[in-house]
């Protein structure tokens, strides 16, 4: 994610999360050297390029240029000791049912083994069954509850931790997840990251 990002990545966490959902100060996140923040995007075909140059440069008079990418969700992640945390994960309601949020978690789990950590350790809503079931699906597992965790409800919060990421049926799941996710050919969502010399 980057700030050219930001735009498109606020309007995609207020159609997913509500208005009354506090936002993620995403510059400051940006800033923070513990954490990073991935965005699934798509690439288009250039259309563009097939209209008269008269049209074209309209376009970029009156700024109606589309963007190079369309964002299609995000996910943002705190890096401790051992463990990854996933602090927000989001993909725009229109497009939901594609494996958008599969493609990310798969990153996740690419990113945790790059960097040696341990887990991977998130909080979800009680209420949110199937987020729930999208994370049971790729090993996570209950480990207890924050009470009164959400500020807009006062909902509690679920803590759901996966197994060691080198354990070797877990690392067997993983590529299965990867191989089924690729069958179904939505490798295409290709998530976009900044680099980061620190943990290259």
């Amino acid at each position: 994610m980057t700030d050219a990002d930001l735009r498109q990545v606020r309007r995609i966490e207020r159609a997913a999360y509500g208005p009354n959902v506090p936002g993620t100060p995403f510059e400051r996140e940006l800033q923070n050297g513990l954490a990073q923040y991935v965005v699934a995007v798509e690439r288009p075909a250039d259309a563009t390029a097939r209209e008269p140059a008269a049209l074209d440069a309209l376009r970029r008079l009156l700024h109606l240029q589309p963007p190079a990418e369309t964002v299609l969700g995000f996910v943002g992640l705190w890096y401790t000791i051992d463990q990854l945390h996933i602090v927000t994960i989001a993909v725009d309601p229109a497009l939901q049912h594609r494996g958008i949020a599969q493609r990310l978690l798969i990153e996740v789990h690419t990113l945790a083994v790059e960097a040696e950590m341990k887990t991977i350790a998130l909080e979800v809503r009680p209420s949110n069954e199937r987020a729930r079931a999208l994370y049971e699906w790729f090993g996570f597992q209950p480990q207890g509850t924050l009470r009164a965790y959400y500020s807009d409800n006062g909902e509690d919060a679920v803590v759901m931790l996966t197994p060691e990421l080198t354990a070797p049926d877990y690392a067997a799941h993983l590529r299965t997840l990867r191989a089924e996710h690729a069958a179904r050919g939505i490798d295409a969502f290709e998530p976009a990251r900044e680099p980061d010399p620190d943990r290259a």
